[in-house]
Order: structure tokens, then C-alpha cells, then sequence
């Protein structure tokens, strides 16, 4: 339950946001007439108020100012109509797998897990709409003091994620997001679990075997002795 009203109150305010920063701002303040899915009457009318496109125009922390983002990833391909969609595939894909997971360990999952789970679910949902819809991402918020790329609250949502999945990674040491669809990747396909796994190889360590290498029972090794002699001494 947690993890579904973490990804909803992302996805709301995200799209909240999106659909405010352009009525009301670009739309209303800034003049624009065009459609919202018009990305090049978008970008032509952008490049022209730049001057305006900013709230409050001399901040110098954080301020908003719109864009239209349709670059695949970081700037890398923009205006590549393929590479956008490449990107829209696999954000699809991503998601795909990563609402299975969460579907399949929702009853193993802590309150940690559950709230990362719903904000990279909340955050990608919102990109991947804008996407699909519009061509492209609406983008708003400007940290100025940095010279930070111009982002989102979904965007903000995901790398918060990561940083709790970091923390988690180092600081907590229970079971977290990775150990779960470690678990469950590994129950799908048939393999050891991971109690197993590392009694294994501890086992291994114990017997300075290699991970590649697996100890021969001993009715095997008797066996095999026995078929060595026979060979030598066939009568």
C-alpha cells in the first residue's frame, strides 16, 4: 500500500507541476498559442522569451524556467526522433520489470524499500507519459547557484531513489530492493538461493577450491579409483 501512494502523490505532483508551469506560465504569462504537442512552434516560441522564461528573473538559487526536453538521455541525441523513442522503449521495458518485481515481493518488502520502489515507479510513469503524449519532457526547475541541467519533480523522485538505495546499500544492513529481485530472479530460474550460495562458497574457501570447481563426493572418487586400477591391470 505504502509503495502505491508513494508512486501516486509522485505522479500527481509531478504532472501537477507540468500542466501549472505551462498553462499557467508559458501559456498565459509568457503568451504562448501554439499546442502543447507542437514541439518545434514550442522550442521556436522559447528561443525567442528567453529572457522572460524565468521566475523570478534575478534569482539565484533555484528558479523556474520551462523547457522542452527531447533529448534521449543527458543531451545525448537531441531532436533524434529515433533515439527518443529507443529511450521511451526501454523506460517502458524498465518499468515493465520493475512493477513485476515489486508486485512479486510486496510482501517481503520494509517501508524502505517500499517508498523506493514508488518513487522510481512514480518518476518513470511521469516521464514515460510525457513522452509518449507530448514528444517530449517538461522540465522547470533550474538550481542557478550550480548550473544544474533543468529537471522535474519525477526526475527528482528517481534520484532520490538512488540515494536511498545507496544509503541502504551501505548504512542498513538487511535485506533491501537488490537482495529481494536477487531472491526472486534466482527463485524464477531454478538457482541456488542466496543462504545457499554463500555456505557454498564458504565451503569452497575451506577447501581452497576455486568457484569453478565443485568437490567430488566420495563414492564418486572411489569410483573413479577403481575404474583408474581397472584400466591398468585388466585381469
Amino acid at each position: 500500500m505504502l509503495l502505491i501512494i508513494t508512486a501516486l502523490v509522485v505522479l500527481v505532483l509531478d504532472q501537477a507541476s507540468k500542466y501549472g508551469i505551462f498553462y499557467g506560465f508559458v501559456v498565459d504569462r509568457l503568451g504562448y498559442q501554439g499546442a502543447a504537442n507542437d514541439l518545434a512552434a514550442l522550442k521556436t516560441f522559447l528561443s525567442g522569451v528567453t529572457n522572460l522564461n524565468s521566475i523570478p528573473k534575478d534569482g539565484n538559487f533555484i528558479v523556474i524556467s520551462f523547457t522542452a526536453n527531447d533529448a534521449a538521455l543527458f543531451g545525448i541525441g537531441n531532436g533524434n526522433e529515433w533515439a527518443v523513442r529507443l529511450l521511451s522503449a526501454l523506460t517502458a521495458v524498465f518499468l515493465a520489470l520493475l512493477l513485476f518485481f515489486a508486485i512479486r515481493t510486496a510482501k517481503k518488502q520494509n517501508k524502505l524499500d517500499a517508498i523506493v520502489f514508488g518513487l522510481i515507479i512514480g518518476g518513470s510513469i511521469g516521464n514515460l507519459y510525457d513522452r509518449i503524449l507530448l514528444g517530449y519532457v517538461r522540465d522547470m526547475i533550474y538550481v542557478k547557484i550550480i548550473d544544474f541541467p533543468i529537471f522535474n519533480i519525477a526526475d527528482s523522485a528517481i534520484c532520490i531513489a538512488i540515494g536511498l538505495l545507496v544509503i541502504e546499500a551501505l548504512f542498513i544492513k538487511k535485506d533491501g530492493v537488490f537482495e529481494l529481485i536477487e531472491d526472486d530472479v534466482r527463485w524464477l530460474f531454478h538457482l541456488k538461493t542466496r543462504q545457499e550460495a554463500e555456505a557454498l562458497e564458504k565451503e569452497r574457501k575451506k577447501k581452497h577450491l576455486s568457484r569453478f570447481e565443485e568437490e567430488i563426493p566420495e563414492e564418486e572418487q572411489t569410483g573413479s579409483e577403481e575404474d583408474h586400477l581397472k584400466e591398468k591391470d585388466p585381469e
